[in-house]
């Protein structure tokens, strides 16, 4: 008679035959880790506690669902990876082993107990630290919280290390996208158009703000997409403050106006495709407000080069604004890898700024351009200019009444 721990034994087994499943091979991999080792050693960083679920899925592939960031004080975020000029190596809780010999390519793992202490944590993370001068760790990520990252900083002084924020080591080392990496944001952004037509094709008055985020989301994971790192907001109003909000059980009624602020992932890598939407016919203020906002994206595409400064194209779209008459501002922010709870990267530009900045192949951004209404694209910076990947239309997306 089979007992309940030759059962469990038997599921472990068959567990431990599955095969890793990384999004990209293993040379994209071992390029990043090059890529963050040659910025370690320009700052003269000898070691990186590498803790943020983002930095860690970058480098090593790993994604869980669980760190720990905001848990009791029974459970401090006990997990990283540290990076070292000749070893990488994960330190996670023992029963996340498997999950981590799944999603990462990371060979050496350090398990801890379930119920490690934070001075365990420390202690151990110190005693692996040995003999490297100069560490650096992320304080500007979510993961660890403030509690442990103090504690974790203080028990490497006390050890005699000197501890330094390598938030910009790491971040800087991923900035600029692979062709490999593009092709996952071209996959998120189709999925996520996917689910905007969806919701065109389905919306109704009387539909709640969170049912019609539910047609959204059905479509764009049919299409091959995976949730945000944020809530894919439908909400009624303006698109300042409403894009902020979340959806709710408010009924959209005709004449409503919203905007749909569509996410979606595919193996973490982010897409956008924000569409105003209104409820019937719109008014004529509405419709001109469209026109305005998607206008700027063809400013985006005539005046953005490769070599030449962010200034140039924040002027243009300044003057574009200035020209239609309204108060406008156009910008975007980094995509690229990204876990809750919201931000998706590091680089920022917008029309308000002269900064120096140039524009690189292989910057991948969003595009908002915003007045009153918002329309918001993906676009990808290449040798050509800026290639904007959302096959939407840039216009007023008219729902039934």
């Amino acid at each position: 008679m089979t007992t309940f721990a030759d059962f469990i034994r038997a599921e472990e087994e068959r567990l431990a035959d599955r095969p890793r499943e990384l999004p990209f091979d293993r040379e994209e991999y071992s390029g990043r880790l090059a890529a963050l080792r040659a910025r370690m050693a320009g700052e003269g960083i000898d070691a990186l506690v590498l803790s943020s679920p983002d930095g860690m899925c970058w480098l090593d592939g790993y994604d869980g669902r669980w760190y720990r960031s905001h848990s009791g004080t029974a459970f401090p975020p006990a997990q990283c990876t540290l990076v070292t000029a000749d070893g990488l190596l994960m330190i996670e809780s023992e029963s996340h082993e498997q999950l981590v010999r799944l999603t990462s390519c990371v060979e050496d793992f350090h398990g801890v107990s379930d119920t490690v202490t934070l001075e365990e944590y420390t202690h151990t993370l110190a005693t692996l630290l040995r003999g490297h001068e100069t560490v650096g760790v992320e304080r500007w990520s979510s993961v660890p919280n403030p509690a442990t990252l103090g504690a974790v900083e203080e028990a490497l002084k006390a050890r005699g290390h000197r501890v330094v924020d390598a938030t910009g080591t790491v971040r800087l080392a991923r900035r600029l996208k692979s062709p490999a990496e593009i092709a996952l944001v071209e996959r998120a952004q189709a999925a996520a158009d996917a689910g905007t037509r969806e919701l065109h094709r389905h919306v109704r008055a009387g539909m709640t703000e969170l049912e019609a985020w539910s047609v959204y989301m059905a479509g764009m994971i049919a299409a091959g997409g995976e949730p945000s790192a944020m809530h894919e907001t439908v909400a009624a109003g303006p698109a300042m403050p409403m894009l902020h909000g979340v959806s709710t059980r408010r009924a959209l009624r005709p004449g409503d106006h919203f905007h749909l602020d569509a996410a979606a992932a595919v193996h973490r890598y982010h897409a956008r495709a924000t569409r105003p939407f209104v409820l019937g016919e719109p008014p004529a203020e509405l419709a001109a407000l469209a026109v305005i906002v998607a206008g700027a994206h063809d400013v985006l595409t005539a005046t953005a080069r490769p070599g030449r400064p962010f200034r140039e194209l924040n002027k243009a779209l300044r003057e574009y604004f200035a020209d239609a008459g309204v108060e406008g501002w156009a910008g975007g922010y980094e995509l690229g890898v990204s876990f809750p709870p919201d931000w998706v990267g590091e680089f920022l530009w917008s029309c308000d700024d002269d900064t120096d900045a140039v524009i690189e192949p292989g910057l991948v951004t969003n595009f908002e351009s915003c007045a009153y209404l918002a329309m918001v694209d993906t676009v990808v910076f290449d040798d050509q200019g800026a290639r904007l990947l959302s096959s939407l239309p840039r216009e007023l997306m008219v729902g039934g009444s």
